[in-house]
């Protein structure tokens, strides 16, 4: 029995009869089968999006930290990782390397911090990938 497309249908014959056409595979399963897929398709849209971005997201905090270096460790400390968490969510991470990032982070007020600015200015650029990669 020839295929007609890669969703598992055939020229009507038994065993699954409707519209002209066959299904080899049951509906149920032929459907389930198209969402994992689809779902895979979206994970790997969207960590390719996270790796591509993962390395701008890191030069903007180094470019952008509001503190005025002395050593320069803190700002050389900055770093972005991107986690693919299980195949099923993907991560990226924004973090000092420095043992007083965190102090930067929240003492004054804020006034030093910058990765919750890093997510306030990167996040919709992402979500706009995101959409993008999804219309």
């Amino acid at each position: 029995m020839p295929r007609v497309s890669g969703f598992g249908i055939a020229p009507s014959t038994p065993p699954f009869k409707g519209g002209g056409y066959t299904w080899i595979v049951a509906p149920e399963q032929a459907f389930g089968e198209l969402a994992v897929a689809y779902s895979k398709a979206i994970h790997r849209g969207v960590l390719a999006i996270a790796q591509m971005r993962a390395p701008e997201i890191e030069n903007w905090m180094k470019e952008n930290a509001p503190w005025t270096d002395r050593t320069g460790n803190a700002r050389q400390g900055l770093y972005t990782e991107v986690q693919d968490v299980v195949q099923q969510m993907v991560l990226i991470i924004l973090s000092h390397g420095v043992d007083y990032g965190l102090f930067l982070e929240v003492s004054n007020g804020g006034r030093y911090a910058i990765v919750n600015p890093a997510i306030g200015h990167w996040g919709p650029i992402i979500w706009t990938d995101v959409k993008r990669m999804l219309s």
